[in-house]
C-alpha cells in the first residue's frame, strides 16, 4: 500500500509517540521497582507536568490537522467557483 507524504509523516509522529509513552512506561516502572527516594506526591506533579506537556501537543497537532482541512476546503471551493464563472 502506498501512502503519501503526509500520510507517511503522521504515522511516523506517532511511531515516536508511541516509543515516548514506552520509554515513560518503563521509567514509572523503575522508579517503582527501584525504590526512588522522590516520594509519590513529587513524582504525581512532575506526571502532571508531562501530562500537560502531551495535551498541549494533542491540542496543537488537533488544531494543525483541522486548519489543514479547512485550507484544503477552501483550495477545492475555490477551484470549483473558478471553473464555474468560465
Amino acid at each position: 500500500m502506498d501512502l503519501t507524504p503526509l500520510q507517511r509523516s503522521v504515522l511516523d509522529r506517532y511511531e515516536t509517540l508511541s516509543k515516548s509513552l514506552h520509554n515513560l512506561d518503563d521509567t514509572i516502572k523503575n522508579l517503582r521497582d527501584n525504590g526512588s527516594s522522590e516520594s509519590p506526591e513529587q513524582v504525581l506533579r512532575q506526571l502532571r507536568e508531562i501530562e500537560y506537556k502531551i495535551a498541549l501537543v494533542g491540542t496543537l497537532f488537533k488544531g494543525s490537522v483541522y486548519s489543514l482541512v479547512l485550507q484544503r476546503k477552501a483550495a477545492q471551493d475555490a477551484a470549483g467557483n473558478s471553473g464555474n464563472t468560465q
